[in-house]
């Protein structure tokens, strides 16, 4: 099987040899070295959006950036203490909101200004989800899926759940937690006009040739307690996981952080991986085997944990064992490298990792 046969087997629940390794594309630095372990099997995963962005959008980069009816965006570049901060400004009929964010090494953004500041921001901000223009990204998405062959997979991206982008991208968890339990009607009606415009981006994707659905909600208890996460990212997973499975197209949600509190309403949701799982020693709070045994019938899609590639060759080993044993016999099974790698340490882990889980048989 090619490395792309072998990731969709895994996310169509199907049955493979081994145990695939696959890697977001972001994470593995071009070159020589890169070349031998994908000769040894790493698989690249890649990703492009089905479906332009509901504004304001995470990233600017093509395929994201929608048309907003009515609005103007306006962006500017500085410096702060020899970074360079990116300002985004929306202007609307209905006033104007603005972002600030800088870009790690890694290119991950950080926000630190968020367009929600004050409770009438989100009258604005309802404005340009409501007037969002979707565009549909098929020759974009077309077009990766050929460059990239059998070589691996590209998901199609999808917008984070409304919640999520809310907490994530919008206002921030302080504010946003802190408007929702005092003043929660603005923040409900935003949450309202993001269900029904997402609404219409699942037509489009359930229309679309995206072989699978990628949603980064970036779950973490800490940010989205039991109660908050079953009003109201439950419903939005069972309705869309529905509709997913339906079209035959294998749902993702990306949930990187603590989620125990919320294992048993994960086990009801209608997604079909809970992926890149983060493990204890990285922030996560429950164990690779601990969700196998909470999710039995979901894939469950670990995250190599970046702290774990300055060990030995032996310890490293040794965990990807203990994995290959929680994974049990019969249900797949794939290792992801979907967090930043160390890069003093890539050149030498990546390989040892592909060596060791092509010798594992299940």
């Amino acid at each position: 099987m090619t490395a792309r046969e072998r990731l969709l087997a895994v996310y169509r629940k199907q049955p493979v040899e081994g145990v695939p390794v696959g890697i977001y594309s972001r994470y593995l630095p071009r070159g020589w070295a890169e070349r031998e372990v994908r000769n040894a099997g790493l698989a690249i995963i890649d990703y492009r959006p089905v479906v332009s962005m509901l504004a304001p959008p995470w990233h600017l980069q093509p395929g994201y950036l929608s048309e907003v009816k009515g609005a103007e965006l306006e962006v500017r570049f500085g410096w702060h203490e020899g970074q360079r901060v990116e300002a985004r400004t929306y202007h609307t009929p209905v006033g104007s909101v603005s972002q600030q964010s800088k870009k790690d090494p890694y290119g991950s953004d950080w926000i630190s200004k968020y367009y929600i500041e004050r409770p009438e921001d989100y009258r604005v901000v309802q404005y340009l989800v409501e007037h969002t223009v979707f565009r549909r990204n098929d020759d974009a998405l077309e077009a990766a899926r050929a460059d990239l062959g059998e070589d691996g997979v590209v998901l199609g991206r999808v917008d984070r759940s409304p919640f999520q982008k809310i907490l994530i991208e919008l206002a921030g968890p302080e504010r946003f937690l802190l408007d929702l339990s005092s003043e929660p009607e603005p923040v409900l009606e935003l949450l309202e006009a993001l269900d029904r415009r997402m609404d219409e981006v699942f037509r489009l994707i359930l229309d679309s040739k995206a072989e699978v659905v990628w949603q980064p909600d970036n779950i973490t208890s800490a940010m989205t307690p039991p109660k908050w996460f079953g009003r109201y990212c439950v419903p939005f997973y069972q309705k869309h996981g529905a509709e997913c499975r339906q079209a035959g197209k294998p749902y993702l949600v990306h949930m990187d952080g603590r989620v125990r509190a919320l294992r048993e309403m994960i086990a009801g949701c209608a997604i079909d991986a809970v992926e890149s799982l983060s493990s204890p020693d990285i922030g996560g709070d429950l164990s690779f085997a601990e969700a196998r045994a909470a999710w039995p019938g979901k894939l469950v899609l670990p995250n190599f944990p970046a702290s774990r590639c300055y060990g030995s060759k032996t310890e490293i080993e040794q965990l990807l064992d203990e994995l290959v044993a929680a994974a049990g016999q019969g249900f797949p099974f794939m290792l992801q490298f979907s967090e930043d790698i160390p890069h003093s340490e890539w050149q030498r882990v990546v390989p040892l990792v592909c060596a060791h889980m092509n010798s594992r048989s299940r």
